[in-house]
């Protein structure tokens, strides 16, 4: 006798279907996505951590020189703390000696900060007087500020300027190292005393 119910039908097929196929097809396409993604994301993560590396080796050597800065026998004469700038750094064209602008073109030139690369743009980082995330041509670029100290009692502790050329560098400065990141945020690396 036939049953009502017979639990393999004769239409029926075993195994996958086109529909079958297609979903697993579609997944795999998806495998392939989430990982393409996952490498281009570390890939771009990677680029951040080697610009706070500028930063950091930036902090490293600014922290290294600045024990020694005021000796006399200072081994990098255009960043010696205690000389005046020699004339007018708004009349004399840079770099003046005893100003920042002398002593960021010592730096280009003679020590290791001048083999940095930004990993962005593969060239030397540049220095930039603040972070914009509007800026696209900021991705890696270096923020050195100058925190000058304000009066006791004062609600401010500090005043914040950029360092810029014709800065005078014969005191002990408070600097802020910042870095910007890929969407041209700050990444705030250290303060030191140089």
């Amino acid at each position: 006798m036939d049953s009502p119910h017979d639990p393999t039908p004769e239409n029926k097929t075993l195994g996958p279907t086109t529909a079958d196929y297609l979903f697993m097809v579609f997944l795999a396409g998806v495998l392939v996505c989430v990982t393409w993604l996952g490498v281009l994301n570390y890939r771009e993560g990677n680029k951040t951590e080697d610009s706070k590396r500028n930063g950091e080796a930036w902090a490293v050597w600014l922290t290294e020189a600045s024990g020694a800065r005021f000796d006399a026998d200072f081994k990098h004469p255009a960043c010696k703390g205690g000389v005046k700038p020699t004339q007018d750094p708004a009349k004399s064209p840079p770099p003046v000696a005893g100003t920042w602008g002398a002593c960021l073109a010592y730096l280009m030139a003679e020590t290791e900060l001048k083999d940095l690369r930004n990993p962005f743009f593969n060239e030397l980082p540049q220095l930039v007087p603040q972070c914009i995330p509007s800026d696209r041509q900021i991705m890696g670029a270096i923020v050195l500020e100058d925190l000058m100290a304000t009066p006791p009692g004062s609600p401010v502790p500090f005043v914040v300027t950029p360092l810029v050329e014709s800065d005078s560098i014969d005191y002990k400065m408070q600097v802020r190292i910042t870095v910007c990141d890929k969407g041209g945020y700050p990444i705030k690396i250290t303060e030191l005393e140089f």
